[in-house]
């Protein structure tokens, strides 16, 4: 219960309505690449893996950590190091597990909470912040990061994702603030080397995963035609 939420629970805590539940809008595309690429970060925290220029090299295959487990034996099985954003391809049909896994995180936690919706024959869960006190600490520690600095390896982490992770607004909810932070974090992602390399890993995914998406629509337009 009291172990400390790991940088994914946080990215995917950030991304949940306080009021609404479920994830917001601005990051509601992007959460399951940011849960991923948080994960990378977590793995190279934890010496499993390491970065050379923008491909993943295995150190570690094993974790204690299941869901760390998990990704180690997928990429374990090429014979050759790949790109992060190749990574980011091959683990597509892989995001729903993984953004299951940290929602059950943080159910043990006693951080959220899952809610059963339906509508007609359609039936699904929201997350629901259950403590929500965490929550108002973890974004007051992230603005004193932003403004006043911080040297802490996770938390610069965090910082660097939040831009991707569409929770700027969310987080500087106030204009001029949001504008002095989104300059700080500019100049922060300028001398974090290892989390541009996945931030640009997560645009490239997403711009793939849109491309799918628009070519089955289409596909789909033109049979119906």
């Amino acid at each position: 219960m009291n172990e400390p939420i790991r940088l994914s629970g946080k990215l995917y805590l950030l991304g949940i309505n306080p009021k609404k539940g479920g994830i917001i809008s601005s990051s509601y595309t992007a959460m399951d690449y940011i849960l991923l690429g948080s994960l990378f970060l977590e793995l190279y925290r934890h010496k499993n893996i390491r970065f050379e220029g923008k491909r993943i090299i295995i150190q570690e295959p094993t974790s204690k950590i299941s869901l760390h487990h998990y990704l180690l034996e997928k990429m374990s099985k090429p014979k050759r190091s790949l790109k992060i954003s190749r990574w980011m391809n091959k683990l597509y049909f892989s995001l729903k597990y993984i953004r299951k896994e940290i929602q059950q995180e943080l159910v043990k936690k006693r951080i959220i909470r899952m809610q059963t919706r339906r509508f007609l024959f359609f039936r699904w869960q929201k997350p629901v912040i259950m403590n929500k006190q965490l929550l108002y600490h973890l974004v007051e520690d992230i603005e004193n990061q932003v403004f006043k600095g911080t040297s802490d390896e996770e938390e610069i982490m965090l910082l660097s994702m939040i831009k991707p992770a569409g929770l700027l607004k969310r987080i500087f909810q106030n204009k001029e603030k949001r504008k002095r932070a989104q300059k700080q974090l500019n100049q922060l992602m300028v001398e974090n080397q290892v989390s541009i390399a996945v931030a640009d890993a997560i645009s490239a995914a997403q711009a793939v995963a849109a491309s799918i998406a628009v070519s089955a629509a289409t596909s789909a337009a033109v049979t119906s035609s």
